[in-house]
């Protein structure tokens, strides 16, 4: 656990961040108003800020109590991915201002689950560093769950400007709306492109 620690409490010296062009929010917003759900138009704009890693994650997630969860986390980096490459996951409890505590550490094709946390045994690396893939799953999911997760990608030398957080909330079944649920790994994907596609006249400036 003492590396997922140090993992995450490492910043980038070589941080890069620059501007969407004008035209990437209204890109955007056609999409997500093409999609229809208005989480989607969040998704684009977390995304605003380029940096050297683009990471994108939904910014809701509802599940159904006591069942196996997967938090998804896609990214882009602008270097091969080798296995230097980590991923780092925390979270902090609904309605607090605390300090999100890490509980998932993955690098060199190994997982630490973090001790003495309410995930340990609990949390599974479901991802893919080839295709750009930094999702988990957790299982068993409580109320005592809910709360904010933060997916955290580095490959150095990129490295993420900041973490994306994914607000969880865990109920009974008949309380999840028809519409709501994973979204899907194609519309992930169709995001991604969306907005990795209009952050392209940066880099060729």
């Amino acid at each position: 656990m003492a590396a997922a620690s140090t993992a995450a409490a490492t910043g980038g010296p070589g941080k890069r961040k620059r501007s969407f062009p004008a035209r990437a929010p209204a890109l955007c917003l056609a999409l997500a108003l093409a999609l229809g759900h208005g989480t989607w138009l969040v998704f684009c704009s977390a995304t605003a800020n380029v940096a050297a890693v683009i990471v994108s994650t939904p910014a809701e997630l509802i599940v159904e109590i006591g069942t196996v969860a997967k938090l998804p986390c896609k990214f882009t980096s602008s270097e091969k991915i080798t296995t230097a490459a980590s991923a780092t996951w925390s979270y902090r409890k609904r309605g607090t201002d605390d300090r999100p505590i890490t509980f998932f550490y993955y690098s060199n094709e190994k997982a630490y689950d973090g001790k003495n946390t309410q995930f340990t045994g609990r949390s599974k690396w479901a991802g893919d560093f080839l295709k750009q893939d930094a999702s988990i799953k957790i299982e068993n999911m409580q109320p005592t769950d809910n709360g904010t997760y933060f997916c955290d990608v580095k490959n150095p030398p990129d490295v993420v400007t900041e973490e994306r957080p994914i607000e969880v909330k865990v109920v009974e079944k008949e309380n999840i709306p028809a519409s709501s649920g994973n979204i899907s790994s194609c519309w992930l994907l169709v995001l991604q492109f969306c907005c990795v596609l209009a952050s392209l006249p940066n880099y060729l400036l």
